[in-house]
């Protein structure tokens, strides 16, 4: 086969190879295998390598994305671009702040209901226990209510079929939860992956039921709130940490987890479920900090998923009442898995210091 010079190339085709190189993009090692094919004497990459030389076939390229610049949309000027990145970080910012926050509330025994996951469309619910917890805390003085996360069963996408096998439409579940926020004080309410599967980018309806329904606090991942008395600056501040789950498991220590976030942090109190099993840990960290541990079960009491993955089933711990005493020095966190004895206690301790309900701003 014969084969081609550079300056019998560039003599007979030299519009065709800008055409290639510059209009096309097409590479050199491309444009050699189509002269070949087109002409049928031999192009070689380095006559190739020279045309572009010759032509200077990088700067017509440049040349080429500038005008095209020039020609389209134009560039948003720099300081514009700088202003436009400091106003993004700001509102990232925003959001990353919604994981901390502060409650000045009065200096008096109050009591944090922390329920496990309800999943309170889901028929293995036990809406006897849960109805029964939700009617002591309203007859009670001074409770603040807190959830671990999965509402509700919220199944999606492929899960969706699941819905056949359920006594309820998946809007009843919706319907039940704005019952359930509207029916106490809420404090706080953390997401779980159940709840996580009904959201997408920038839209997450639990966003928007809680706060239709007054709950202090939501985060779909986890929450750090710091509880100060606003009348008792001098007394310590009780930290509550909440998560749907804290990483990190083990056979021989249940509260694994957030018995590690608890070394590392200066929470007072760790609350998390998603596991659907209980466990309690409480313990005395370093600078004589006492740390409780709380691992909720929650109230779906028959789970068909559980029983086929051969997982125990343990019959307490669906929730905790939490009951803090700003005023004590030893033994101000008591934790109760008794709820009605719990709400006893606390109108004991609100009774003997003369307090009736409590009140809260941020």
């Amino acid at each position: 086969m014969k084969k081609w010079t550079t300056k019998e190339l560039l003599e007979q085709h030299k519009q065709l190879l800008l055409d290639l190189a510059v209009e096309e993009g097409k590479s050199i090692v491309s444009i050699a295998d189509y002269i070949t094919d087109l002409t049928g004497k031999r192009c070689t990459k380095g006559i190739m390598n020279s045309i572009f030389i010759k032509l200077k076939i990088s700067e017509r390229r440049r040349l080429l994305i500038e005008d095209v610049t020039e020609e389209g949309e134009k560039e948003i000027p720099i300081e514009a671009l700088i202003k436009e990145r400091v106003a993004a970080y700001n509102r990232k910012e925003q959001r990353y702040k919604k994981h901390y926050r502060t409650i000045k509330l009065k200096a008096e025994p109050i009591g944090l209901l922390i329920f496990g996951d309800p999943h309170v469309d889901n028929d293995g619910c036990d809406w006897p226990m849960l109805y029964e917890h939700i009617k002591l805390a309203q007859a009670t003085e001074g409770i603040l209510a807190v959830s671990v996360g999965d509402q509700l069963d919220n199944w999606v996408g492929r899960l969706g079929r699941l819905y056949s096998n359920a006594s309820m439409l998946a809007s009843d579940g919706w319907r039940l939860s704005e019952w359930m926020f509207s029916a106490l004080q809420w404090l706080a309410v953390i997401g779980g992956n159940h709840d996580s599967w009904a959201s997408s980018p920038g839209i997450d309806p639990m966003t928007w039921l809680t706060k239709k329904c007054g709950v202090q606090f939501y985060c779909n991942d986890e929450l750090k709130i710091n509880m100060t008395w606003k009348d008792r600056p001098d007394l310590e501040p009780v930290l509550l940490y909440l998560r749907h789950f804290f990483r990190g498991q083990s056979w021989y220590h249940p509260t694994h987890g957030s018995l590690k976030e608890g070394m590392f942090s200066n929470a007072h109190i760790l609350a998390s479920g998603h596991v659907h099993n209980w466990a309690y840990l409480q313990t005395e960290m370093r600078q004589n900090r006492i740390t409780h541990c709380l691992s909720l079960r929650g109230y779906k009491r028959f789970d068909a998923f559980a029983k086929q993955k051969g997982f125990y089933e343990q019959q307490t711990g669906y929730s905790a009442l939490v009951v803090i005493d700003p005023l004590k020095e030893d033994h101000r966190i008591n934790v109760f898995w008794d709820i009605k004895e719990g709400c006893q206690y606390l109108t004991y301790l609100r009774e003997k210091q003369g307090v009736n309900d409590v009140q809260e701003d941020e």
